[in-house]
């Protein structure tokens, strides 16, 4: 009797698995990239399909921390997945180039309403942080979310501090209680690919 074999694709950093997919379309791109050394060559790009995937293999107690994550930011989990990919494991947030890019080309580079790398990913992470008790984070862990998509910030100490909804305290850095509606706005428009709709007062203003 023939057995069909069930194929499926895996993404790891390490040996953790962050994406999982049997998508026939998808692992095929991926054999079929491999095979002709081609990287990205036919990949399928987003469809309705991938915006329903559905998130089973991730454990229950995770998916409840990334359901709570997209409701206190008034989105989709789907859209926290795909912006962010949030997880338990360092360095909790892995970003999207897509999302980084438009979020970036609608938020100005300085003035009032500007967010810097360091701040963003400050923000993602420590809101992030709130659902999977995770206390005690730097700004070095900020810096490891850059990372993710090679992305730096050589002003990131000073663009930390002059934000109204960041805090230092002991080495640390914390969200300001008094202004964390800032930093959900910040975070939401990051998931749905949109410029902050809010204005931003800087200390520096």
């Amino acid at each position: 009797m023939a057995i069909k074999a069930r194929l499926s694709l895996t993404l790891k950093a390490n040996d953790v698995v962050v994406a999982e997919s049997e998508d026939p379309v998808i692992w095929q791109a991926a054999f079929d990239a491999i095979q002709s050394g081609a990287v990205g060559a036919g990949f399928p790009g987003p469809s309705e399909e991938d915006d329903r995937e559905e998130i089973e293999w991730i454990p229950a107690e995770e998916r409840m921390a990334i359901a709570a994550f997209a409701e206190a930011l008034d989105v989709e989990v789907k859209e926290v997945l795909s912006a962010c990919h949030p997880r338990p494991i360092a360095p909790y947030i892995f970003l999207n180039r897509l999302h980084w890019e438009a979020f970036k080309r609608q938020t100005p580079e300085r003035g009032r309403n500007a967010v810097s790398n360091a701040v963003l990913a400050m923000t993602l992470l420590l809101l992030w942080a709130e659902k999977i008790n995770v206390g005690r984070l730097s700004q070095r862990d900020g810096m490891a979310v850059l990372r993710t998509i090679s992305a730096k910030d050589e002003h990131a100490g000073r663009a930390i501090d002059n934000c109204p909804w960041l805090q230092r305290a002991t080495g640390r850095v914390l969200l300001n209680a008094d202004r964390i509606s800032d930093a959900i706005a910040v975070a939401r428009a990051f998931c749905l690919k949109r410029a902050p709709q809010m204005q931003i007062e800087s200390e520096e203003d």
